[in-house]
């Protein structure tokens, strides 16, 4: 009986060995890593920032993939704050904070970054020219929009 129970037990066992299998973490684990605050502008750019940076605080903190819009919600401080509790009166607290990460992000998005934004950093990135002898700024502002792109196109 003993033995049945712990070779039931061995593929869960070793998943979270080797692979570093964590169920979550806690908010305190997560609030360590040092979550930024949200207030809704900045635009894009300043959106795509938070957006990276909020992974990173997911990965380092190891939160799990149910914990991750419980979480970040509690970084929001202004506008969208105000969003996000009409997302709550919308959908309900349970289905809002149960949504998946990426439909996260993509619901985000399409609230805090409008579409005419987009249109200009691309065409932006489209005719970036260098002016004067700025190699570092102009290498770095390329970098910036060049990523931009890459993760608006996910």
């Amino acid at each position: 009986m003993i033995v049945q129970q712990l070779q039931n037990l061995l593929p869960t066992i070793l998943a979270q060995v080797v692979n570093n299998d964590r169920r979550g973490c806690t908010y305190k684990e997560f609030l360590a890593c040092n979550p930024k605050e949200y207030d809704g502008k900045g635009g894009a750019i300043v959106f795509t920032r938070w957006i990276e940076k909020m992974e990173s605080v997911q990965d380092m903190s190891g939160c799990g993939n149910n914990q991750k819009v419980k979480y970040i919600v509690g970084s929001f401080v202004g506008k969208d704050l105000t969003w996000w509790n009409s997302q709550i009166h919308t959908r309900s607290r349970e289905v809002a904070v149960g949504m998946n990460w990426e439909d996260f992000k993509i619901l985000m998005r399409e609230e805090f970054c409008p579409s005419n934004e987009m249109q200009k950093l691309e065409t932006e990135l489209w005719n970036h020219a260098m002016v004067g002898a700025g190699h570092a700024a102009y290498t770095d502002r390329f970098h910036e929009l060049a990523r931009f792109e890459e993760w608006w196109q996910q």
